[in-house]
């Protein structure tokens, strides 16, 4: 009799901890969800500070702002989480066939970002980030700090931009039956590193030395109050504009849009010659609109933040299962870091 006791509670032992084991493997992989609304970085700001998402992920100087207002606090810097991503590039219209205004603007951009990354400058760096963005130096500070001066994207993690966009949905087709090959074959024709190659030479060769000078006129597109931008401000400021003989409101003009997509409008309706703007709206335009846009050079890597409530008790990211955040849209940059930032977690528009 004690034996068949002793095979009951053996059996019932076996049991039990089988049960535990299962529910803390059930519990251990239970799916982590994110809820994600598209808005303005203005409109993420109110939410945020009304208290009606929990977070937003947007370019800066909105995060850097939301924290020195008090109602913010930064969870993620995308620098930290993913290493050289794609964030702004130039991008030239196809049908701008003059080559001496894409070597004027790309030495331009190389200039004035060597002047953003020399440290002798940072007092200078940071007066003109707080004039390009209406905020106070010590926000314009927090903002370029976050954010990483390029002259030139990285090519694999411009291909990982790509793959997370597509496993999104966010392409209409497939590149191959747009006649490339593979996707080496479709970045070597999207991005055009000729001319960048051709003016970083001359530069490190003579820091002094200047291209020819523009003959002719040019509308320039970026994205309002975006500090990644800094470096089309630094040109006008430093007057490296004015040497390659381009005057801004005379032959050279500044169009400010809302977002990415707005940019891509304006290219298609051929209202802007080049643009800085979100790697990702590029290749959304190229690929899905038959975009006539190549990309000529990077602009930044980084500068792009996801701020939580400062009262809030979220610490991390899996902290956030459950909760909303904002972002620009779909397909935007910060929609791109936003997959990365949360892979493994099921993600739902709402």
């Amino acid at each position: 009799m004690m034996k068949k006791y002793t095979y009951i509670i053996i059996i019932l032992i076996i049991f039990i901890l089988s049960y535990a084991v299962t529910s803390l493997y059930e519990k251990s992989h239970v799916q982590k969800t994110i809820y994600v609304v598209s808005m303005t970085p203005d409109e993420m700001s109110s939410a945020l500070s009304d208290k009606t998402i929990a977070g937003f992920i947007s370019w800066e100087p909105y995060p850097a702002k939301a924290v020195d207002d008090g109602y913010g606090r930064y969870l993620v810097n995308s620098k930290d989480i993913w290493n050289n991503h794609p964030e702004c590039v130039m991008a030239v219209s196809e049908y701008l066939k003059d080559e001496d205004a894409i070597k004027a603007l790309i030495w331009v951009h190389i200039k004035s970002t060597r002047f953003i990354n020399d440290p002798a400058n940072r007092e200078k760096v940071l007066e003109y980030g707080s004039e390009f963005t209406g905020v106070d130096k010590t926000t314009a500070s927090a903002a370029i700090n976050n954010t990483i001066y390029i002259e030139f994207p990285d090519l694999n993690e411009m291909k990982t931009g790509f793959e997370i966009l597509r496993k999104a949905g966010g392409f209409k087709k497939d590149i191959a039956t747009m006649g490339y090959s593979n996707l080496d074959d479709f970045f070597s024709s999207l991005i055009q590193d000729k001319y960048y190659n051709e003016i970083r030479n001359r530069l490190d060769s003579d820091p002094n030395w200047t291209p020819a000078s523009v003959n002719g006129s040019l509308r320039f597109g970026l994205i309002h109050n975006d500090i990644h931008s800094l470096g089309i401000y630094v040109g006008q400021k430093e007057g490296y504009f004015e040497k390659v003989g381009l005057i801004p409101d005379k032959n050279l003009f500044f169009l400010k849009f809302r977002n990415g997509m707005a940019i891509t409008n304006a290219f298609s309706q051929r209202e802007v010659d080049m643009a800085v703007f979100g790697a990702t709206p590029v290749l959304r335009y190229v690929i899905n609109d038959n975009g006539k846009i190549h990309i000529i050079s990077g602009v930044n890597t980084g500068g792009t933040s996801l701020v939580v409530r400062a009262d809030s008790d979220i610490r991390s990211l899996d902290d956030m299962s459950g909760s909303t955040i904002a972002t620009p849209g779909f397909g935007s940059i910060q929609d791109v870091i936003m997959r990365k930032m949360f892979e493994g977690f099921e993600i739902k528009t709402v």
